[in-house]
């Protein structure tokens, strides 16, 4: 089997196992199960999350994977996710118990000697859940390319790497958002754009979460929602072609008046949206509803275009503001908060309804 010193590591260093000793597993030294890393969790369970009884004890960055790519390079994250120690065993001060003390099976994964090995390498980095003393073998590893002190929030931001990792990948790896953490404040409303077709990412694995939106993604986002309605013409704003992505969302918006442009003849699709902007796409591809009360916001003045949206979208749980008495108008929103506030509209005002509501006639 691989086993890497019993080391508890508060610093950078690498995860790769110190020795090749594959007696018993008859397998090469130059198998997968031989290399001295874990193979991935959702290989074994069909999740990329520890295992029940496992808890995550450290974590590494690779750089160079391109996985993790939106524009430009960043770092891939792995986390362990290791074995409990028996409660009537120490570590001696190690971090790490002996494998006997847990209930390690080291074996191949899968029992081919070609994936890595499981239950068998004996580490810890130790970012991780620091406040439990003690821990066996690695059971299996998860990869994302959300930072670990948001994947897990008892993780520290102490960086360790090992780029020999970059390019270690499965299949499974890929099914659903790796950058989209499982417990965060968006994950519902994100796989829930998933789920109804309303977004499909970046790429089939990159939603991009913490990307700044566009009002170009906003179109496209309310106009999925809204039932993907076809427009009498096409767009009639020059920056808009009519096979971008965007360009049927355009038209539509433009013709139900939801959108004037950002002149008489753009649309501006690449650039920035702001939170005022985004409410008010939303009130009017809403149906511009009235009769909402004052929503008490210090930095909306009633003449502004936005007032009344606010108001409603306040009213409506669909955002409470930057904080009490500030809505942050001016305030760009990222992917992330559009699907909050898709979402929330959906549950709060279409649910309320009975039926989904289609957008103005």
């Amino acid at each position: 089997m691989a086993v890497a010193p019993a080391t508890y590591v508060l610093r950078p260093t690498t995860a790769h196992a110190a020795i090749c000793n594959c007696q018993g597993l008859q397998c090469d030294c130059r198998d997968g199960c031989c290399d001295g890393y874990t193979d991935f969790c959702c290989f074994l369970t069909g999740e990329n999350l520890c295992p029940p009884g496992t808890i995550v004890a450290g974590w590494w960055k690779a750089d160079g994977s391109g996985f993790c790519d939106i524009g430009s390079p960043r770092p891939r994250y792995y986390l362990d996710c290791n074995l409990p120690c028996d409660a009537s065993c120490g570590c001696n001060g190690s971090g790490v118990c002996k494998s006997e003390c847990t209930s390690a099976d080291c074996r191949c994964a899968g029992g081919d000697c070609h994936s890595r090995a499981i239950d068998c390498t004996r580490f810890r980095y130790g970012q991780c859940n620091q406040h439990v003393p003690c821990l066996g073998p690695i059971a299996c590893r998860i990869v994302t390319c959300v930072p670990p002190w948001d994947w897990d929030h008892s993780c520290t931001t102490e960086v360790a790497t090992d780029n020999q990792t970059a390019l270690h990948d499965r299949p499974c790896l890929h099914e659903g958002f790796t950058d989209v953490a499982p417990d965060s404040w968006y994950t519902e409303p994100v796989l829930w754009m998933a789920e109804q077709g309303i977004t499909t990412g970046f790429t089939a694995d990159l939603f991009g979460p913490r990307e700044l939106a566009t009002r170009a993604h906003i179109a496209a986002f309310l106009w999925r929602y809204f039932g993907r309605p076809t427009a009498a013409a096409q767009s009639v704003f020059s920056d808009v072609s009519a096979d971008a992505y965007y360009g049927p969302a355009v038209a539509w918006m433009s013709e139900k008046n939801i959108t004037r442009g950002t002149s008489a003849s753009t649309f501006s699709p690449d650039r920035e949206v702001t939170r005022a902007e985004a409410i008010t796409l939303l009130w009017r591809a809403a149906g511009r509803p009235s009769g909402s009360p004052a929503h008490g916001f210090d930095d909306v003045e009633a003449s502004a275009y936005y007032d009344e949206p606010v108001a409603w979208a306040n009213a409506t749980g669909i955002t409470m503001g930057v904080s009490p008495s500030r809505f942050g108008p001016a305030d760009n929103v990222d992917r992330a908060q559009i699907a909050a506030f898709l979402f929330r509209y959906h549950h709060n005002v279409a649910a309320a309804t009975g039926s989904r509501v289609r957008g103005p006639e």
